[in-house]
């Protein structure tokens, strides 16, 4: 889990207990927007893994596997297969 999780469990908690203020709906949209980022690259990675797993591609696999890690510690993949 990131930190913009947390963020955001933490946001919605308040909202459910009073009306968010403006710096704070600014940081929940923030929040929203870098998750988003996170959910399409994590997407995109899977649908690589499913293609290298269709084309029995190893190293594909290993390297969209480290990626993938790289994306649930720090919210982005650093290097792409060329």
């Amino acid at each position: 889990m990131l930190g913009i999780h947390q963020r955001l469990a933490e946001l919605y908690t308040l909202s459910c207990q009073r009306p968010l203020t403006s710096d704070e709906e600014t940081e929940q949209r923030h929040c929203l927007q870098a998750n988003a980022m996170y959910c399409w690259e994590m997407a995109r990675l899977n649908n690589e893994a499913a293609l290298a797993a269709d084309t029995d591609d190893a190293q594909w696999q290993q390297e969209i596997s480290a990626q993938m890690y790289e994306v649930r510690v720090t919210g982005r993949a650093g290097r792409r297969r060329n």
